[in-house]
């Protein structure tokens, strides 16, 4: 017979929860362990993981007093086994790891020494009676905004509280956060001019992206330069420094890292596109299967059309060919980066 303490149990919430890294390995995502990634390899393994997170809706937030090593570090050795992660992958809903919490809430300190303004150091110091505060530092790195944002515009975005200690905001002077979207806004415009002023970003109009790439001090290797071991991660790198510029790739699964990083090389960087920038608007996309070429809609139709499409196609064109469906040997478009709109 039960008794009542067993009767007063959810099988739902007593059940163990997958933990982050249990989660990503359904979707054939595995992490290096940070003792087996070489500065060689850490930068592109690190946007690896930063992109796999935003592909399953997780975004970091407050990165920048991390290092590459030290951010890797945390994510593949600590947080990828925390069973608490296990709440955010696979699902829809959008969730914010903070680099600044580690398991205790955020960091006053160290929100306050690199992130806060000085308005909200001023705010903060008046909230909590605060005599000294610590000084402020310039952050040793400059991640935090080129990080993968959700979809959606900036106006879009859910109101956020002027502090995050603050429990109690009050009354907002600007509830929806329109004056921050306009600040933002008007920041990226005099960035972009000052950039174009300076000669660092090439005039509107058609360019290589490899110019382009070259121009912001990105060096490349050509694919039969790189190992095996180290082609996933410059491959992730590129791929990165391609998002900075707003250039997104899409339908990969087909293809290797190899093979991927081979037709980017020899096709997809030096064709030339319409490359905005880092924007919220606007992006170039580079569709591996895009050309419209017969090899293409083969491609299309074994890989990667529905069931609806391959009849609609067979209808519409019954002398071609329709090869058999077949999965794609690789699982990486999921977690490609993607444009904020």
């Amino acid at each position: 017979m039960r008794d009542a303490e067993s009767e007063s149990t959810d099988p739902v919430d007593d059940a163990k929860r997958p933990t982050a890294r249990e989660l990503f390995l359904r979707l054939g995502f595995e992490p290096l362990a940070s003792e087996a990634v070489d500065e060689f390899q850490l930068r592109g393994r690190l946007w690896e993981f930063i992109y796999a997170l935003a592909g399953q809706h997780i975004y970091l937030d407050h990165t920048d007093h991390l290092t590459d090593l030290d951010l890797y570090t945390w994510l593949a050795d600590d947080w990828l086994d925390e069973a608490d992660a296990g709440e955010s992958p696979d699902t829809e809903q959008d969730c914010y790891l903070d680099a600044s919490d580690f398991g205790n809430g955020l960091d006053p300190i160290i929100w306050l020494r690199y992130f806060a303004t000085e308005p909200e150091r001023k705010a903060f110091a008046a909230e909590h009676h605060s005599k000294v505060l610590p000084p402020h530092e310039d952050p040793p790195c400059d991640r935090d905004r080129w990080l993968p944002e959700p979809p959606g515009l900036v106006e879009d975005l859910a109101e956020e509280d002027p502090l995050p200690f603050d429990d109690d905001p009050g009354d907002e002077a600007d509830p929806l956060g329109l004056e921050k979207a306009d600040a933002e806004i008007r920041a990226e415009r005099e960035r972009q001019q000052q950039l174009t002023r300076s000669g660092d970003e090439a005039a509107e109009g058609w360019q290589r992206p490899l110019d382009q790439l070259q121009r912001t001090g990105v060096s490349l290797l050509p694919p039969d330069e790189l190992t095996d071991e180290t082609i996933t991660a410059k491959l992730w790198e590129l791929l990165h420094n391609l998002a900075c510029q707003s250039f997104y790739v899409l339908n990969t699964n087909h293809l290797s890292d190899r093979e991927l990083y081979g037709a980017l090389w020899a096709h997809g960087l030096r064709d030339e596109a319409l490359l905005p920038g880092r924007s919220r608007t606007s992006g170039w996309f580079h569709d591996c299967i895009g050309s419209g070429s017969e090899e293409h809609i083969q491609l299309w139709l074994r890989f990667y059309a529905t069931d609806e499409e391959r009849a609609e196609h067979a209808k519409e064109w019954p002398e071609n060919p329709m090869p058999p469906r077949q999965q794609p040997l690789f699982n990486r478009d999921w977690r490609l980066p993607k444009g904020p709109f």
